[in-house]
């Protein structure tokens, strides 16, 4: 397991330059949903559901934020993430992608159509953070401490197959003529 997440890890971040993936993840630890270009999206507004009495069955605050397939990830529309971060989002899909590709994200949280679609927008935000990662360097420590779990598990192995290879052994049975 650890092997696979190293190399799906790595395998999004091996084409960039030192410089770019530092510039993508202090624009990750800084991306707030207040940066995110609302204007590009599909805003649409709906009744809720829920608590609220006679409010909900009369007013559009439910927010339906969405991205049509072609636009999601696409350089032209979704200019604000930086490369590095949309070529891990291509990997590992957001839980808000639709199945055709697109994006849609829905909030009917409060009975405030604005609060609901920056609501939206938060969750976005989150789900994007949630879904990239960049190793950082590793300290000789933690080098050291990984070679030495390795060299257990291969001992255990060994071990474990010079005992089956033993059993084996006692039960053939031998014949002498």
């Amino acid at each position: 397991m650890f092997r696979l997440t190293t190399t799906l890890r790595n395998t999004s971040t091996k084409e960039y330059s030192p410089e770019q993936i530092e510039k993508a993840r202090d624009w990750l630890q800084k991306f707030t949903f207040s940066q995110v270009p609302s204007n590009i999206f599909d805003v649409s507004y709906s009744r809720s559901s829920g608590a609220g009495g006679q409010k909900v069955n009369k007013t559009s605050s439910k927010a339906t934020v969405a991205l049509e397939p072609h636009q999601w990830l696409n350089p032209q529309f979704c200019y604000w993430i930086p490369e590095p971060i949309r070529a891990q989002l291509k990997e590992r899909k957001i839980r808000y992608e639709t199945k055709s590709g697109g994006i849609l994200i829905q909030s009917d949280l409060t009975r405030n159509r604005d609060v609901n679609t920056e609501e939206c927008l938060k969750k976005l935000v989150e789900e994007i953070k949630a879904k990239t990662f960049f190793a950082g360097e590793i300290s000789e420590e933690d080098k050291k401490k990984w070679e030495d779990i390795r060299e257990e598990t291969k001992e255990k192995r060994l071990f474990h197959k010079k005992k089956q290879s033993e059993k084996k052994k006692l039960r053939s049975k031998k014949f002498d003529f």
